[in-house]
């Protein structure tokens, strides 16, 4: 017992006279709430951030064997013990009548400072019920650790459904969460223990002041995830399976317009090709088996294998191989087209003429009524660089339907979960296969006798080529950034 008050002495000594590894200091104490207010409940996000001095002095009730390690199960056994000492000290009240608060979800964690020195962060889901049917005015305070110095940041989040206005407090955060703190503040912390507002479901007043950001611009409301909205209907039925599935698709198909996806290099790729619908469709196909088991492979790592491997690592190394794929495909099509519009033939097509005219490619080679006719792909189109194509494509999962498929495991709906995660991935490939199907219309026109003999006509194979090497790289680039 004795040497571990010299140790401690020791340890708090060396803090004093070392430069500060927290950017607010040893000692500090930090707060964060957010407050999002929806037409059935009132969300509050709170974090607490201990410094390296306060989490040493917590790990000593933390370490329950002494042993000078902090187990998970002494972690986890610590924040069951604390989550109440923290929600009483979480005071929220609607027109004055005081709300309860529960816990939704709670998470505790060692993050290294500097010079490998740990800090304690424990981030929790809190819920209130409320029933929203006219004006209201909300209350919120923190009086946890008010004898400690530090940062206390208080935030509000506007949903489409609820309109806040005349807060005392601000619709963004400066700190990430308490995760980054700005230079210029260090002296001076925020200390935002109280928030006050009046929300709504209906019109503000005229002579109301709109919740604003810290920057004086007016807040823009919290978008909802609407696929995840699906996984939580009160009840299953065949018809809301089926409207699930609708919609589901239709999300995915919109998803798939927003930048990325791989619609300019699928546009590229068959524009500069003889390719056909067969074609465009089995690219549809693989993206959609390739998002599909994407998004449960990432949830199967998110629920057993998160502490070992965090999901958002693993999401800009798939956007990596994902460009280096297209890179690769970009590359090698550049070298054939740009050989085959200078007039150099290749061995490969030299050998492929040969077998055409000699061995008629054997039982893909058919003759009808004298006409003689190939079901070999045509020349450019190989299903090794559509299967590749695919896969790039469908490689990286969509966090929506990532968050769908953990919802539906947490609602014990894994089974609908499939479903909507599938019909999701299906609209997806949808929308990549109009957009082939548009480019190789396009590239028709194009073929016509009067065009082919045009310098710029005959460029555009590689110039396609040339955009995909591109977007492969730019992919590359961005996934390393």
């Amino acid at each position: 017992m004795r040497n571990k008050i010299i140790l401690s002495f020791i340890f708090v000594l060396f803090f004093l006279f070392s430069v500060a590894a927290h950017p607010l200091g040893n000692f500090s104490v930090n707060n964060f709430s957010r407050i999002e207010i929806g037409k059935n409940q009132i969300r509050i996000r709170a974090v607490l951030d201990m410094a390296e001095i306060p989490a040493f002095q917590e790990s000593q009730e933390i370490d329950t064997d002494k042993n000078g390690t902090l187990s998970n199960e002494e972690l986890n056994l610590y924040l069951e013990k604390i989550t109440p000492r923290y929600l009483e000290g979480l005071k929220l009240f609607v027109d004055n009548q005081p709300l309860q608060i529960e816990t939704k979800a709670k998470n505790i964690s060692l993050p290294i400072g500097s010079g490998n020195l740990p800090v304690l962060r424990i981030e929790w889901d809190f819920v209130a019920v409320i029933q929203t049917k006219e004006t209201h005015r909300l209350k919120f305070e923190n009086t946890n650790y008010k004898e400690r110095v530090g940062w206390n940041e208080i935030v509000i989040a506007r949903t489409t459904d609820i309109n806040v206005f005349d807060s005392t407090v601000f619709g963004n955060s400066i700190t990430d969460e308490l995760r980054t703190y700005p230079e210029d503040m260090l002296s001076a912390p925020i200390n935002e223990r109280t928030a006050e507002l009046s929300f709504t479901s209906s019109t503000i007043p005229a002579n109301a002041k709109q919740l604003q950001n810290r920057n004086g611009i007016t807040t823009s409301p919290v978008q909802k995830d609407r696929l995840a909205e699906l996984i939580s209907v009160p009840q299953i039925t065949p018809a809301i399976i089926l409207i699930g599935l609708f919609i589901a698709f239709g999300l995915g198909a919109m998803h798939a317009m927003s930048p990325g996806h791989g619609k300019t290099v699928v546009g590229a790729y068959l524009v500069g090709s003889k390719g056909t619908a067969k074609h465009a469709a089995f690219l549809g196909l693989t993206v959609t088996i390739t998002h599909t088991l994407g998004v449960f492979a990432l949830g199967i790592i998110t629920l057993f294998a998160s502490r070992f491997i965090l999901p958002e690592r693993i999401l800009p190394f798939l956007s990596f191989v994902s460009g280096l794929i297209v890179l690769f495909i970009g590359l090698t099509l550049f070298k054939e087209r740009l050989l085959s519009a200078i007039g150099y033939k290749t061995n490969h097509h030299h050998n492929h003429e040969e077998d055409h005219h000699d061995h008629h490619h054997g039982a893909f080679t058919h003759t009808h009524d004298g006409n003689t006719h190939s079901h070999l792909p045509p020349e450019d189109v190989t299903w090794k660089n559509l299967l590749a194509l695919g896969i790039s494509g469908g490689l990286l999962p969509c966090p929506s339907a990532l968050v769908l498929m953990l919802s539906a495991i947490s609602a014990n709906r894994v089974g609908y979960g499939l479903l909507l995660t599938t019909a999701f991935s299906l609209g997806l490939a949808f929308t990549l296969m109009c957009v082939g199907l548009v480019f190789l219309y396009l590239g028709k026109l194009f073929d016509r006798p009067s065009l082919v003999s045009n310098p710029i006509i005959k460029c555009l194979p590689v110039l396609s080529a040339f955009v995909i090497a591109c977007v492969g790289g730019v992919i590359c680039y961005n996934s390393l950034a």
